[in-house]
């Protein structure tokens, strides 16, 4: 079985793709997270926790609940046949501006299994309530907010079959129609996309 890990997956593991030869008992992409997890402690950081990994089987999303192997005897994610391609949710806090249009294409760049990309925008507002309002400083504790909107990314995955999602949250000193924060969904069906955009704008 070949896998191939991306990003911080492949960061903590430390290498970019491996051929395994799993047990006859791992049957399941959560018995082949859980059995990954106990190969080291590397292997161990990087499968702690689950549910921030999103697999596939031959470009097709999949649960970890799902029986089966790819072409090449493996639980996939899309992008490549026959290989296991871990892709966390892009979450960021910054205080540079952002280009919504951009990191929407980046977030369906290359994919045909995307039907709806939401974005959603926040923009600081020159009145509150009647009052004029010149400025807002938005703070964060670095780790524990990144954290925190991790968690609810978790919960929308959890809730709807997203295949992708970006959140940006600029810190700082904003000015009346500066952005503040961005929110972009991605799912085969619109109402997936919709409600998962909502949730997490929430």
């Amino acid at each position: 079985m070949k896998l191939l890990y991306f990003a911080w997956v492949r960061e903590r593991v430390g290498r970019a793709e491996e051929v395994v030869d799993p047990p006859a008992g791992v049957a399941t992409v959560a018995d082949l997270m859980t059995w990954l997890a106990g190969r080291g402690e590397e292997y161990a950081f990087a499968f702690e926790n689950p549910k921030f990994i999103r697999t596939a089987i031959d470009r097709t999303h999949v649960k970890a609940s799902c029986v089966g192997r790819g072409r090449q005897g493996s639980c996939v994610l899309p992008a490549n046949d026959g290989r296991l391609i871990q892709m966390p949710a892009t979450i960021r806090l910054q205080s540079a501006d952002f280009d919504a249009g951009a990191e929407a294409a980046l977030l369906a760049r290359g994919r045909t299994d995307i039907g709806a990309v939401v974005t959603f925008t926040g923009i600081c507002r020159g009145d509150e309530a009647g009052a004029p309002v010149a400025a807002m400083v938005l703070e964060h504790y670095p780790g524990m907010a990144e954290a925190e909107i991790a968690r609810h990314v978790a919960e929308a995955e959890a809730r709807w079959p997203l295949i992708g999602a970006t959140i940006i949250h600029r810190h700082g000193r904003l000015l009346p129609g500066d952005n503040i924060v961005l929110v972009v969904t991605a799912a085969s069906h619109r109402g997936d996309a919709f409600a998962a955009a909502e949730f997490l704008m929430d």
